[in-house]
């Protein structure tokens, strides 16, 4: 500020070097308060960077992932070829395979005692018998006993390491099974979400069950059956599988993530982990800005986790029961006492599927941001034709059959990690207080000599100058 006693000087100075230096503040000034907006601003537009953490994470302090598997097959043609045009049950089967059908000549029709749920359990194929062999951690175990039957987009699916329904649903929904109804079922059922991890004490053996080591042996194997004979109907236009691997809290949607697994074929899938934190100082910037919810700022209405795909499943819920006045059968149960589509809401939902899109339902998304605290896994498949010896020497389930009903009906899949650690996203703020004087502070020092002290000399010279105006007025 040493320059402003040229401009403000008694000394007898040219008019000329008192404009000069008076230029120079003005511009000076101007330079430091847009330096110091651009950082405002900066900070502003992106209050929070994502860095890496400083620590490794092991894989065994997080679940393995939760795996849906899918037969395409809809139904099985042993269950639906008798079933004559005209009845409810042929007209669940269209909705089942996805076939255009004008369904209202079938809303006049009476219901009795059949749904379309239970219509959809009794013709799919059961994970008995869809799963037939199952390997973890290099021990046999059986298939009953680790996947259960699940509702998703895709019909009736087998679900493993899901969080149990106790822990992740508010109330109970009529179609959720229990997942330790097995009597063999040895595993406790345990608590985990991204935030708080597992509990400090844990049984010697439960679920979800945590990564216990890298490699194709410690990871998880199971041999599908495709039935291939029994097809009736795809959900493709092909034969095989869809797998989805997941956050063991979260909703599976198998239409738009489900991976394909051919028939005939050994597939692979690598394990990423990538899980995303955030530290408790970003909770001060509104989550607009920051683009991520912490599980405590939005309440859910059925799921007692926040996560975007939860919070998006019940947006479908709603919109559904807007337009419908039902809720489908994969979608969760938002309020107990909503009613779960049946044939009679089969016409309302083909016109209610095409408008999924619509304003509020966007609006509604559009609130369903990313879970502050999350963890993602990122599968990298690979795929190899089945090769009958090699395969023989992996699993003894396969030496009793033969090579052409194993390359025309079964499929290999292996699930495992390629690391014992990865490193967690942590979300932060981009700048704090401290952060912010110092960066402002060194601009305004620099380009004007600004200090805190020059602050007090101000209101002191202002004080001082009010006094003297008082004193001359009165």
């Amino acid at each position: 500020m040493q320059v402003l006693k040229y401009v403000v000087s008694n000394k007898a100075l040219p008019w000329w070097i008192k404009l000069y230096f008076a230029l120079i503040f003005a511009l000076v000034v101007f330079v430091a308060f847009n330096l110091a907006v651009g950082i405002y601003n900066k900070w502003d537009i992106t209050p929070v960077i994502i860095g890496i953490s400083s620590t490794l994470t092991p894989i065994n302090k997080i679940p393995f992932p939760a795996i849906t598997v899918c037969n395409m097959n809809q139904a099985k043609k042993s269950k639906v070829e008798h079933l004559l045009p005209g009845s409810l049950k042929f007209a669940m089967l269209q909705k089942t395979c996805y076939r255009e059908t004008n369904y209202s000549q079938y809303m006049h029709i009476q219901q009795r005692n059949e749904s379309f749920p239970n219509f959809i359990i009794d013709v799919s194929e059961k994970c008995a018998d869809l799963i037939v062999s199952c390997t973890f951690h290099q021990q046999k175990i059986p298939c009953t006993d680790i996947f259960r039957e699940i509702f998703v987009d895709e019909g009736l699916c087998c679900i493993f390491n899901f969080l149990h329904p106790y822990y992740l649903y508010k109330f109970k929904s009529p179609y959720i099974q229990d997942y330790t109804s097995s009597k063999r079922f040895a595993d406790i059922a345990v608590d985990w979400d991204p935030i708080s991890g597992y509990p400090l004490r844990l049984p010697s053996s439960y679920y979800p069950r945590p990564g216990v080591g890298v490699g194709s042996a410690m990871g998880l194997q199971i041999i599908l059956n495709g039935h291939v004979d029994d097809y009736f109907c795809s959900s493709t236009n092909g034969q095989g599988f869809k797998v989805l691997l997941y956050n063991p809290i979260d909703q599976p949607r198998m239409k738009e993530s489900g991976l394909p697994v051919m028939i005939g074929h050994q597939t692979s899938f690598r394990i990423i982990a990538r899980s995303f934190e955030a530290l408790p100082s970003i909770r001060s910037i509104h989550k607009s800005k920051r683009q991520c919810i912490f599980s405590d700022e939005q309440e859910l209405l059925f799921y007692r986790y926040f996560s975007r795909r939860n919070c998006e499943s019940e947006c479908d819920s709603l919109f559904f029961l807007r337009l419908c006045n039902c809720i489908p059968y994969y979608l969760p149960l938002v309020y107990p006492n909503a009613t779960v589509c049946d044939v009679s809401h089969f016409q309302c939902l083909n016109g209610a599927e095409s408008q999924i899109f619509d304003v509020q339902s966007s609006q509604c998304k559009e609130q369903c941001l990313t879970s502050c605290h999350d963890l993602i896994f990122f599968p990298d498949a690979f795929t190899t034709p089945l090769s009958q010896k090699e395969v023989r020497a992996q699993s003894s389930y396969l030496n009793n059959l033969s090579s052409d009903y194993i390359r025309n009906n079964l499929a290999v899949v292996n699930f495992f990690h390629t690391d014992n650690y990865f490193r967690s996203s942590v979300r932060t703020s981009y700048t704090g207080p401290t952060e912010y004087m110092a960066l402002t502070g060194g601009i305004m020092s620099l380009m004007i000599g600004f200090s805190v002290i020059f602050i007090a000399e101000i209101i002191y010279i202002f004080l001082l100058f009010l006094t003297l105006l008082l004193l001359i007025i009165f």
